[in-house]
């Protein structure tokens, strides 16, 4: 954890001074909206959401009641026919023993007061009384195909057996087909009222479309669905009749009082109910939550909306305080590294009266110091430089080795000697490139020259062991380099590649054009170098100067020559330029030079 904060605290210290302001502004603005936002998007979802069940419960509490005035209505019909005098002593007698006309004429009346109250009461389809003996009193409401004497015909003993158990009270039934009722019965036992036998049952058929009229009105556009279900989840009346499985097992389980809300994942809605204790009924309501959270999912848009605005608009303003105070030291930086350039006297313009201006005014002086103390140490350098080079010039003669040199070449020409000839007019040739009589760019072709030279020198000790392939392509000849920059690489790939090898030695050295840099690859079919050392080389060469150069007080120099070479390439070229080995060891080792393509100037010299 310490590490952590110690890295976060070093970034921070790391980042300018523009990005540390801008980090600052951003940190005051962003993190203000966000918990605005937030903080207001909750609370808005949680009054929303509690108003929604209260919404919804209040419409199950005025669908509840309507339908308990639903089943007092129609106890109230039951018992007004228990207490009909002609109804009870026609069910208690045996009407199969009055005289034919006479119980023609009592199956009559009966029938007529059923039809009374089926045509006077919306709620009920059909009314049937059956005595004890199994004769069937009847009324339907014209508008049914069959009648309730049919329809109950295969679940008779059923409603009676559930009839039964209600001991006199009336008790609901379900005829259903999958989760959704068909009919729906209310049924109770007819009793003697004075030895209290079972005299007969009375069935009443509901009208399902009254049913419904419970909840028609207080339909709106919120609630998706309204239903009301049994006991045993099936569906009586619902405003969707598609879909009747409205409580699965997960939402059953977590139903354990009387009223209350759920949130149901599956179906991605608010599911609300209230149970009812008689009949055992459970009215349900759903309301989908993208139209629960429409208006807070346009208030969030808003909230979004004004903040994006908001950080635009501050940002805006952030920036151009930044700027203000950025660009001033920008201007310092840069007068800095035009002194630290060594460009001369250096002058930063004034425009302010603060701080910032009173630092460039101490700058401006400073500057002009330095510049007189750069100069006048220059010259001394100077000066001191030119008095060493004569003493140097002064041991050495560059004229006298030269001369000694063709002295030699003419005595081996003389005594018939070519060998010795060729290979001092070979040397004397590399000795004039290192020696280097002024700092002058060469050509790839001038380089290539001397490179042809010293293969001569090499083939009076190897002969035909070692072979120069070159495959140079036009365009790179002409391109300035200073002065053996190549040549060291071809005496490392001798000496550290064919030199090892006993077979014959293949040195191939190409140059090509390629995305506006040469390329120069200097090829042989030595020993070739193992992975982790030719890892640890191109580690090293890819280093920048200063990371090199203080490498050196730590490790020992291995490859020199190559080392040097890349060292030159980088001071001279720039970082992005230098050497690049490949090799597979026992086939072969590459290296490969990357210069930038510069044509050469017309009318006059390039200088190193």
């Amino acid at each position: 954890m310490k590490n952590k904060n110690n890295k976060l605290l070093r970034f921070y210290k790391n980042l300018s001074i523009k990005r540390k302001i801008l980090l600052v502004f951003y940190i005051q603005i962003i993190i203000p909206l966000i918990l605005i936002g937030f903080m207001s998007y909750r609370i808005s979802a949680d009054i929303i959401y509690k108003k929604s069940i209260a919404y919804t419960q209040d419409i199950l509490n005025t669908i509840e009641l309507r339908l308990k005035d639903y089943v007092s209505n129609l106890t109230v019909v039951s018992q007004d026919l228990l207490y009909d005098r002609k109804v009870y002593d026609s069910l208690n007698d045996n009407i199969t023993a009055y005289k034919p006309l006479n119980a023609y004429e009592i199956e009559t009346e009966i029938n007529n007061t059923l039809k009374k109250i089926v045509f006077s009461r919306e709620e009920i389809q059909s009314i049937c009384l059956i005595s004890r003996d199994g004769y069937y009193y009847t009324a339907d409401n014209n508008s049914r195909k069959i009648s309730i004497r049919d329809s109950i015909s295969n679940i008779r003993q059923d409603i009676h057996d559930r009839a039964r158990e209600g001991k006199g009270k009336g008790v609901w039934y379900l005829d259903t087909k999958g989760k959704g009722a068909e009919n729906v019965y209310f049924a109770r036992t007819i009793y003697n009222r004075d030895n209290f036998s079972e005299i007969g049952l009375m069935v009443i058929l509901v009208k399902k479309e009254f049913l419904e009229t419970v909840y028609q009105d207080l339909i709106t556009s919120d609630i998706q669905n309204i239903a009301v279900m049994s006991s045993n989840n099936e569906c009586i009346v619902n405003r969707n009749p598609l879909n009747n499985n409205l409580i699965n097992e997960e939402l059953q389980q977590k139903i354990v009082d009387n009223r209350g809300s759920l949130i149901d994942r599956e179906n991605n809605v608010l599911f609300s109910y209230v149970s009812m204790k008689d009949p055992s009924w459970r009215v349900v309501t759903y309301i989908s939550l993208p139209q629960l959270y429409k208006e807070i999912n346009m208030l969030r848009q808003w909230i979004i909306l004004l903040s994006v605005i908001s950080v635009v608009i501050l940002s805006t303003l952030g920036l151009y305080i930044a700027v203000d105070f950025i660009n001033p030291i920008n201007r310092l930086v840069k007068g800095m590294k035009k002194v630290q350039k060594g460009e001369g006297i250096v002058g930063i313009e004034i425009d302010r009266g603060d701080e910032l201006g009173f630092l460039h005014k101490t700058f401006n002086e400073m500057a002009k110091e330095i510049n007189h103390l750069v100069n006048w140490i220059y010259r001394e350098q100077i000066t001191r430089k030119e008095a060493e080079i004569k003493a140097l010039q002064s041991q050495i003669n560059p004229h006298f080795l030269f001369n000694t040199l063709e002295s030699i070449n003419w005595m081996a020409q003389l005594n018939n000697v070519p060998e010795i000839s060729n290979t001092v007019t070979a040397l004397s040739s590399l000795m004039e490139a290192s020696i280097g009589r002024d700092d002058r760019l060469i050509s790839i072709e001038e380089e290539f020259t001397y490179i042809d030279n010293y293969i001569v020198i090499l083939k009076n000790r190897f002969e035909d062991r070692i072979t120069l392939e070159k495959n140079v392509q036009q365009e790179v000849l002409n391109v300035k380099i200073p002065r053996l920059l190549i040549q060291p690489l071809i005496e490392n790939a001798v000496y550290h590649g064919v030199e090892r090898s006993r077979d014959k030695g293949i040195i191939r050295l190409n140059a090509t054009l390629k995305d506006g840099e040469v390329f120069i690859e200097v090829l042989d079919n030595g020993m070739g170098i193992e992975k982790d050392e030719l890892e640890m080389l191109n580690d090293k060469l890819s280093m920048d100067n200063d990371t090199y150069f203080r490498s050196l007080e730590r490790t020992k120099r291995k490859s020199i020559g190559i080392e040097n070479v890349n060292r030159r390439i980088k001071l001279f070229y720039g970082e992005k330029y230098g050497l690049k080995l490949e090799s597979q060891p026992g086939e072969y080792t590459k290296v490969i030079v990357n210069i930038p393509f510069e044509k050469p100037e017309t009318g006059g010299k390039q200088y190193v």
